[in-house]
């Protein structure tokens, strides 16, 4: 009997000790299973905030692409205008390397005339009474022509001169100006 009562003490302190330990397990259980909850729940609304961030970064990035199509429209605009001016300016560049090389020319021409009195460089007194015109810049020599032209310029030498210039353009004498400066 003392076996049996051994048994049912052990069996009662068993069952009860497993029953303390049953509820220890159902709590833990219980708390994993709140643990858990908790995670799935923080774990969505990090989801969540990922997807509100990234579309956020979607509409940025949209925003920058559009500025960036918008600069470069603008870039490529500016390019436009200034290759437009540099073709423009070259143009013109050239236009006035033509006009001066047809001044020159033309100059040149002109002063076929002059040589017979001032030398093939400018560099005798006509018939021995006028100045040597070599050294002239084309300013001085262009107001000294036009002075011949209006009789208000020259000493002994003057009317011959006047009847020399009178013929010649405005752009004549500045072209013949200019030649003589290069002389």
């Amino acid at each position: 009997m003392k076996i049996v009562i051994s048994a049912v003490v052990a069996a009662f302190l068993l069952i009860g000790c497993s029953e303390d330990s049953s509820k220890k397990i159902d709590e833990a259980a219980s708390k994993t299973k709140e643990s858990v909850t908790q995670t799935q729940e923080a774990a969505k609304e990090v989801v969540k905030s990922t997807n509100e961030m990234v579309e956020k970064a979607k509409v940025v990035a949209a925003k920058v692409v559009e500025a960036s199509k918008e600069v470069a429209v603008e870039a490529q605009k500016i390019a436009d205008e200034t290759i437009e001016a540099t073709k423009k300016t070259i143009n013109e560049v050239a236009k006035d390397v033509q006009d001066a090389t047809a001044t020159v020319d033309n100059g040149k021409t002109l002063f076929k005339a002059c040589a017979g009195c001032h030398g093939a460089s400018g560099e005798k007194a006509a018939l021995g009474k006028s100045q040597v015109i070599q050294a002239w810049s084309a300013e001085e020599t262009e107001h000294a022509l036009n002075g011949y032209k209006d009789g208000s310029y020259g000493g002994a030498m003057k009317g011959l001169m006047k009847g020399q210039v009178s013929k010649l353009s405005d752009s004549d004498i500045k072209a013949v100006s200019e030649y003589i400066s290069k002389l």
